[in-house]
């Protein structure tokens, strides 16, 4: 199963880093990106249908660990679809209180499942049984995604998990947009047209992890300061959002294999460009 799901969250992270570089404006690539993840989570669902779990631990895994992070990815995309969509054409104070209210409306869902929040964030596992075992629950799930619907492939806490990193996740991305409505002199206009600047089209980990590396280094304000700040300032400069970096930083730390792959690639790839450079000039 797990092999599986793998193989499908890396095949659709491909296809959504594709869709970065065709897309034109975050409206198509909210919508093209909910598509494909879509498609991908019908997969998933298809071959969930007709597999039996291992035992309990493979199925609290399943819907505690993998399953989110799919559907996660589907919600945000979602609503940023919606936000973009919905977008008053007023000033930037207008939109700047159209995205204070969609933050509002996160704050308010984050009050509403504090006690789910607070399990998550503090990795806790005592209720996994009643909370990500489909016969542990008993009330009826009303979801926003018609696949959950099905009560094979979804438990009530799955979904809210799911929406809670979601939503942690877009809560990123709102702040950012209005960071952006506050410092215009981020954007450049090309051909008469405002465009923002260069895009981050790797992984978010490898962002992450160079970041820290940055850090680590002292190579940004001396060293002074947090890894955030470097992190910010990295999303700015490439529009990215990479959401909760020290839970990525905390997986990277546990690598099986190398743990820095990005850095690794990083200068393979520029030791490569220099010899391929010295030939060339022979």
């Amino acid at each position: 199963m797990m092999k599986l799901a793998m193989q499908l969250y890396a095949k659709m992270n491909e296809t959504l880093e594709q869709i970065v570089i065709d897309s034109e404006n975050h409206l198509q690539y909210a919508e093209r990106s909910y598509q494909a993840i879509g498609a991908t989570m019908l997969q998933l669902k298809d071959y969930i249908l007709t597999y039996e779990f291992k035992n309990q631990e493979e199925e609290i895994s399943f819907f505690k660990e993998v399953k989110p992070q799919f559907l996660r990815e589907l919600i945000y995309y979602m609503k940023v679809f919606y936000i973009e969509a919905g977008k008053p054409l007023g000033d930037k104070e207008a939109l700047a209180a159209y995205y204070k209210q969609a933050i509002d409306r996160i704050n308010t869902f984050f009050e509403r499942n504090h006690s789910l929040y607070i399990y998550y964030r503090m990795g806790k596992s005592d209720h996994d049984t009643q909370y990500f075992v489909r016969a542990g629950e008993k009330n009826e799930l009303l979801p926003e995604y018609s696949l959950d619907i099905d009560p094979r492939f979804t438990t009530i806490h799955s979904y809210k998990l799911a929406k809670i990193q979601a939503y942690e996740r877009l809560n990123d991305y709102l702040q950012h947009e209005i960071y952006l409505l506050n410092n215009p002199e981020l954007d450049i206009v090309v051909d008469g047209k405002k465009k923002r600047r260069n895009l981050w089209t790797d992984t978010k980990s490898a962002l992450i992890e160079l970041a820290y590396a940055l850090h680590a280094r002292g190579a940004i304000n001396h060293g002074k300061g947090d890894v955030k700040q470097v992190i910010e300032a990295l999303e700015i400069a490439f529009n990215v959002q990479v959401g909760n970096f020290y839970r990525t930083f905390q997986g990277m730390r546990i690598r099986k294999k190398s743990r820095t792959p990005f850095l690794d690639f990083l200068i393979e790839g520029l030791v490569r460009l220099m010899d391929n450079t010295d030939l060339g000039n022979r």
